[in-house]
């Protein structure tokens, strides 16, 4: 399974690429890289001021093409599916308050 590494160097960057609407949880992640919706892959996340990455699997639930209409990159939005190690918990805590947040994200 191809793994797609993921490293957040803020809280900010964070909240851009949480997709809080996917009841497991999901990123999105700015690539390039053509996907299919329902691809399996494996995130390789660092969450801000963690030392250990996480890893999740995931399906691609969301496109984003090239020239999007919105001001949003180009990438995907991975939905998790085995999410062992509590990624959506932990990302939720890190965001806390700013998850009721007005500001865009990249998905919505």
């Amino acid at each position: 399974m191809e793994e797609l590494v993921l490293e957040f160097n803020n809280v900010h960057a964070l909240y851009k690429c949480y997709m809080s609407f996917i009841k497991e949880g999901g990123l999105f992640v700015v690539t390039n890289r053509k996907y299919e919706m329902g691809h399996s892959l494996a995130l390789n996340v660092l969450l801000p001021n963690a030392i250990e990455p996480i890893v999740v699997t995931g399906r691609v639930c969301w496109i984003t093409p090239p020239a999007s209409h919105s001001s949003a990159p180009q990438g995907v939005g991975v939905a998790f599916i085995d999410d062992k190690h509590q990624l959506k918990d932990r990302i939720e805590t890190i965001l806390g308050p700013m998850l009721n947040s007005s500001e865009t994200t990249y998905t919505l």
